[in-house]
């Protein structure tokens, strides 16, 4: 369709827009307008339309549509997620949900690894025995892809059923996210919450971007075929399903979160110079992407909970997921831009920068941290006995 990658990464870029300001309405529509199983209905349609629209745009050679599309399904692609979370919460406790939600993630990047593997060899097997135009094969192979969204619809349906089974049997009430989201609240935010948005937003931008732009790195860096450069790109979502679970576990074991996001964003790091000044076997640098990917995710996101006020909680997440699409939307474009420009050299610099950047906020956080008490570094054993201490 001749579009350069600046244009190609506004795909992603119109994914994260309307999400800078959903993440925050999002439990409120689920809550107070639509309900869960409403909700989750509706936000499955706008994941449906979308993506077909998004298809439309590659038949009728329309990027405009595309971008449309794109923004659609952007809208019901977050706040899904959030009715999905509600649904767990709602019908899981305690060890149990820790469980689900580690197998959410595991399923997500199931998904994003069998798109990422599938999609290429679908296309051209369109094209052999289909014998259209490449925007034509291109809008058949996205149309073939959003079955998958309709199964996610379907599955909404026979929840929201068993969902209301479930209220009239067991008397139960309806799932609600429980985060009340007060715009307010941000103002009261300590300085190492705010650390710890730059440390996500940093990191991020670093991940999420580079993967989008992969699979022609690989096939001009170091010569692989389409095949294989999918395979390879799509590594650190392999290493993520399984083992996001695991280090989930081993972080509640263990404690000390601040150390573990040392680690992940270090590792990161290297992995990122190990691609961008060496020939090594990429390989290696993509695993341990993915290793660190995993780790950071389950290290991250639960010390928000450590630094913020329980009645806080839905405004913090929300405004961190906020800071991440918008962080998401402008450097996808940016990317693009560089990438265009100068090529996949200074792109990587780029991203050395970001992460160097997450890197050093890690380190202001420890040092902010232990100032304070040292709560976010605490061991299991010590915040097991602060509970306690709470208790009594």
């Amino acid at each position: 369709m001749q579009v350069n990658t600046t244009k190609f990464m506004l795909l992603y870029a119109w994914y994260s827009w309307p999400n800078v300001v959903l993440c925050f309405l999002g439990g409120f529509l689920i809550d107070r307008v639509f309900g869960i199983r409403w909700g989750t209905v509706i936000f499955s349609c706008f994941v449906c339309i979308g993506q077909v629209i998004f298809a439309l745009g590659g038949v009728f050679k329309a990027f405009w549509l595309m971008e449309l599309g794109r923004f659609v399904f952007g809208i019901g692609g977050e706040s899904l997620a959030v009715a999905q979370n509600t649904y767990a919460v709602s019908w899981f406790k305690g060890k149990e949900l820790n469980l689900v939600f580690g197998l959410q993630l595991s399923m997500a990047r199931i998904g994003s690894t069998v798109n990422m593997n599938l999609m290429g060899w679908l296309y051209t097997r369109i094209e052999a025995s289909l014998g259209l135009p490449g925007h034509m094969t291109l809008g058949v192979t996205l149309m073939i892809g959003s079955v998958t969204c309709i199964l996610s619809l379907i599955c909404a349906l026979v929840l929201a059923y068993l969902d209301r089974r479930a209220e009239k049997i067991l008397h139960k009430e309806q799932g609600k996210t429980g985060d009340v989201i007060k715009l307010t609240d941000i103002k009261d935010f300590s300085l190492p919450l705010w650390l710890v948005f730059l440390i996500c937003v940093c990191y991020y931008v670093a991940v999420f971007p580079f993967i989008g732009l992969g699979k022609v790195f690989f096939i001009k860096k170091f010569g692989f075929s389409p095949q294989s450069a999918s395979a390879i790109n799509s590594i650190v979502y392999v290493i993520s399903a399984p083992m996001s679970p695991v280090f989930g576990l081993m972080v509640d074991k263990t404690g000390k979160n601040v150390i573990w996001v040392l680690c992940a964003v270090a590792a990161t790091l290297i992995s990122h110079m190990m691609l961008a000044f060496t020939f090594w076997n990429p390989w290696i640098a993509m695993c341990l992407l993915g290793l660190s990917y995993s780790l950071l995710a389950c290290a991250l996101w639960p010390m928000v909970a450590f630094v913020v006020p329980e009645h806080q909680l839905g405004t913090a997440y929300g405004f961190m997921q906020s800071i991440q699409n918008l962080g998401l939307a402008v450097i996808s474009i940016l990317a693009g831009m560089i990438l265009d420009s100068w090529g996949y050299f200074l792109l990587e610099v780029f991203f050395i920068a970001c992460l160097s950047l997450s890197l050093l906020a890690v380190v202001c956080l420890y040092l902010v941290n232990r100032a304070r008490g040292g709560n976010l570094n605490y061991s299991a054993k010590q915040r097991e006995e602060l509970k306690l201490s709470h208790t009594e």
